[in-house]
């Protein structure tokens, strides 16, 4: 992710911290867990897998994410909150004893990871709520062409992004826990032909064809600090 729309984006929440001096502040840190349906990449490392005969031991699309989320919230008042936050979630498919037609024993991991920068606003209702949020998702993919090699490359992109999210939440005099479902959509497509060479080194494929448009639909279990 470049620096300048993480410029941006602290300092619209700068802006708001300033704006908001009185607003009750707290920190947050949590798991986030992602479900994306990126169907072009799956259908690239579907088409690479039916290659081989043995379907226990085939590269499989990486569809689950796991990782953390922090951040920071401003209640303007007991009803209305400023979000600002960072989620880093990672996936990985990873194959031992996958022949391909010469007979090679292929081993072979790739990692993805989805890294999202945003910010946004919440309105709260005693313990029920919703939240709509704008930023940046990167999509990443690394690929190990043996276990013993090292992590190569293969594509980093970033799209403008929004969440929005259920917020059910329970709080006490010391702290929150707010338990939030959500989906996400990106407002501009990612491209994926990095991953069609990768597998396919020789695709005579256009590039146009692998414009992923992806949603991805999640949960998210924070912990505020500090009286709500």
């Amino acid at each position: 992710m470049s620096i300048q729309p993480i410029r941006t984006l602290i300092c619209s929440a700068l802006l708001c911290t300033v704006f908001s001096a009185y607003a009750q502040f707290n920190i947050k840190v949590g798991y986030n867990g992602n479900y994306a349906n990126l169907e072009k990449t799956a259908d690239i490392i579907n088409r690479y897998s039916a290659n081989f005969p043995n379907k226990s031991q085939v590269l499989k699309p990486i569809r689950i994410y796991h990782g953390i989320e922090i951040g920071t919230r401003y209640k303007f008042n007991e009803n209305l909150g400023f979000d600002f936050g960072i989620s880093s979630a990672k996936g990985k498919s990873e194959v031992t004893g996958l022949f391909s037609l010469s007979s090679e024993l292929i081993e072979t991991e790739w990692k993805s990871s989805l890294n999202s920068l945003y910010i946004g606003l919440e309105s709260l209702f005693e313990s029920y709520g919703f939240g709509a949020t704008i930023g940046y998702q990167q999509l990443t993919y690394k690929n190990k062409p043996n276990l013993n090699s090292d992590n190569i490359e293969i594509l980093k992109q970033r799209a403008l992004n929004s969440r929005f999210n259920l917020i059910f939440e329970f709080t006490s005099l010391q702290n929150a826990f707010s338990f939030r479902p959500f989906v996400s959509i990106n407002w501009q497509p990612y491209n994926v032909y990095n991953v069609e060479l990768a597998l396919f080194p020789d695709s005579q494929l256009p590039a146009s064809d692998f414009n992923e448009d992806l949603m991805v639909f999640g949960i998210s279990l924070l912990i505020y600090n500090g009286p709500q």
